[in-house]
């Protein structure tokens, strides 16, 4: 009988007649056997790699034993040590669909049937429709991906205009939104990348180009440096170490603003900084109430129709002092996260106001050069991806040390932009420092006290370098690397701004050596492309009552400006 078992258990249906009638007529009963199949279990259930699994079947009859899906789940004849039990490996292959599947095991012996159920759990799935968006808008839109998968899916957007909306919770779909920035640069594509372990889907975004809209928007940067004719800087206010009357200056007004307009200034420079006002490090939130008193300070600007410029100034250092591959991510992330936030709250102005990436970032080599071209980089970019009048406000980014030698030898080609012609550069002047800024005699050098055509015979405080030919020299190195190339340069910082008193007999001199210099340098900066914004910080023009202080500077700031041919 043992040969017997051996020859049921691996056989089909057309063998089992044939051994059904040997084991009766060898039994000597006259009454057929009760036929009794009993699976060991009802369901099998394998893992999305698949493998193997022994089922086990009580039978006093013959078996037929066979899967209903063999394309994926098949049945062999395993050795047993009962001649009542019969065993079957049973081996299912990895599940290559994103679905569950599952199919089921036939045991037939006699007139009985039995079914064992198997289940098979489905492999990392992946879908998303879908993955083209073709000749989407100009002027930004939303689109919506289906996502359908089994697990948490990883999506990262790889381009800075494209940006994630969160999903609603009643949402029943698994579907993800995304904002498309307004574009009126040149056509761009973009792309979002899903990814679930080893799987990665990407969705291709192809973006027209926008005409700019008649927003107040439309000047491009020579248009709009064309119209400013004189500028001005709030200096040591807003961006005090400790707050804005922190280094002894008072809160501006909108008084004050309407005085420097009344002067002949038609644009003011915001030095501010951000970093002491974040309250949240981990995702450099800016306090509200700080990003409102910006606001107010600019709206004082273009609510008196004069162009106004918003930076991170000096801010600690956190940026200008680490331009340098150990910070270059670090900073990055940070100069994305306030730029976002700057401009996002200064949104709604026109194009009357101008964003600065930084302020005079220190550079002394190609390869800081090269980490602060990522800095303003960055900055652009996240500018515009806040869309809006930011999608084509014109930026402003800064040569290195904001040095014009530097500069000239370093900065290289501008940062990209996706809109055309809305950028400019920055530089300062205070050249020779000796007789602009410096305030005590150094190793290195003795301050000057007379420039130009005011020097006095004998004395050893005339000024030796920094005369018109070596200005006239310099400015022309920015037109020929900028201007002419059409990209117009914001002089952000000039000024014999060091007053010095107590010079008896000598005292006109040294101040007309001041009136003189505040003229050539503003006249010959227009002469040259670059709109000049004198440095003052409370020295000039009394912040409090409006007087003038500093009639010299005044002077020789409006009669250069009166003089220069910019736009020329």
């Amino acid at each position: 009988m043992m040969i017997m078992h051996y020859f049921a258990k691996h056989t089909h249906i057309p063998l089992l007649l044939f051994f059904f009638c040997f084991m009766t007529a060898c039994s000597g009963e006259d009454n057929p056997v009760t036929p009794e199949i009993i699976p060991a279990k009802s369901e099998l259930v394998f893992a999305k790699a698949g493998g193997t699994e022994i089922l086990s079947v009580k039978s006093n009859v013959a078996l037929d034993v066979k899967s209903e899906d063999e394309n994926w789940c098949r049945l062999a004849p395993a050795s047993s040590t009962s001649a009542a039990v019969y065993r079957y490996t049973v081996t299912v292959d990895a599940n290559p669909e994103t679905n569950d599947r599952s199919t089921t095991i036939t045991v037939k012996g006699a007139t009985v049937t039995q079914t064992v159920n198997v289940v098979q759990t489905a492999a990392d799935g992946l879908i998303v429709a879908p993955t083209v968006f073709n000749e989407v808008s100009g002027e930004g839109t939303r689109i919506e991906v289906k996502v359908t998968t089994n697990g948490t899916v990883n999506v990262t957007i790889n381009d800075s205009w494209i940006t994630s909306v969160s999903n609603r919770a009643a949402m029943t779909e698994q579907a993800m939104a995304f904002n498309v920035a307004a574009n009126y640069g040149a056509p761009r594509t973009g792309s979002i990348t899903f990814t679930l372990g080893d799987l990665t889907e990407t969705v291709t975004v192809h973006q027209l180009a926008a005409n700019i809209p008649d927003i107040g928007m439309e000047s491009d940067a020579v248009e709009l440096a064309a119209k400013m004719y004189a500028g001005w800087n709030i200096g040591n206010t807003l961006e005090a170490t400790g707050g804005e009357t922190a280094w002894g200056n008072p809160k501006i007004t909108e008084e004050y603003v309407k005085k420097i307009k009344q002067l002949g200034f038609n644009a003011i420079r915001i030095p501010c900084a951000w970093d002491q006002y974040i309250e949240n490090p981990a995702t450099h939130e800016i306090k509200e109430s700080w990003l409102d008193r910006v606001n107010e300070v600019v709206g004082y600007c273009v609510a008196n129709d004069m162009y106004a410029i918003v930076n991170i100034h000096w801010d600690g250092g956190w940026l200008e002092n680490n331009c340098t591959p150990d910070k270059q991510e670090e900073n990055n992330e940070k100069q994305h996260a306030l730029w976002t936030q700057i401009a996002n709250r200064l949104n709604h102005y026109d194009e009357r106001l101008l964003f600065a990436g930084t302020n005079e970032p220190n550079v002394d080599n190609a390869t800081e050069m090269a980490v602060l071209k990522s800095y303003l980089q960055t900055f652009i970019d996240a500018v515009r991806a806040t869309g809006g009048k930011n999608a084509v406000r014109n930026l402003i980014v800064q040569g290195p040390n904001t040095d014009i030698e530097r500069t000239n030898n370093l900065f290289g080609e501008m940062p990209t932009d996706i809109v055309s012609n809305r950028l400019m550069a920055e530089v300062h002047y205070y050249t020779p420092w000796s007789f602009c800024g410096m305030t005590q005699d150094e190793s290195w050098g003795r301050m000057a006290y007379f420039w130009g055509d005011h020097l006095v015979s004998g004395s050893d405080r005339n000024s030796t370098s920094g005369d018109l030919t070596e200005m006239r020299s310099l400015f022309a190195k920015m037109k020929a690397k900028f201007v002419d190339k059409g990209i117009p340069v914001i002089l952000g910082e000039y000024g014999a701004i060091t007053i010095r008193t107590g010079l008896g007999v000598n005292q006109e001199a040294h101040d007309k050596s001041r009136e003189q210099y505040d003229e050539i340098v503003t006249r010959e900066a227009k002469n040259h492309g670059l709109v000049p914004f004198y440095w003052e910080t409370g020295h000039v023009v009394n912040r409090n009552t409006g007087e003038i202080k500093d009639n010299y500077a005044i002077n020789g700031i409006t009669k250069g400006a009166r003089d220069g041919k910019y736009p020329f």
